[in-house]
């Protein structure tokens, strides 16, 4: 649930700052570097899949806030 808060949190950095170029490449970070450890500390099964998407779920959902919370300011 920390994990979920905290990316959540660095979308919204993203989505405050920069374009949507950099969620997509944070997103491919987050996504192969959770594979990556589930292989290998863990076997990859679906309850891991789901832990993965909920991770890029809080990730981009904090992206999206922060996009809209600074409309205003871009433009």
């Amino acid at each position: 649930m920390l994990v979920a808060v905290l990316l959540f949190l660095v979308g919204w950095i993203l989505g405050w700052w920069f374009n949507a170029f950099s969620l997509i490449m944070s997103s491919a970070l987050i996504f192969f570097g959770a594979i990556s450890l589930f292989v290998q500390f863990s076997d990859l099964g679906a309850l891991q899949l789901m832990l993965i998407f909920a991770y890029l779920l809080a990730h981009q959902a904090g992206f999206l806030v922060g996009s809209y919370l600074s409309y205003e300011r871009k433009n």
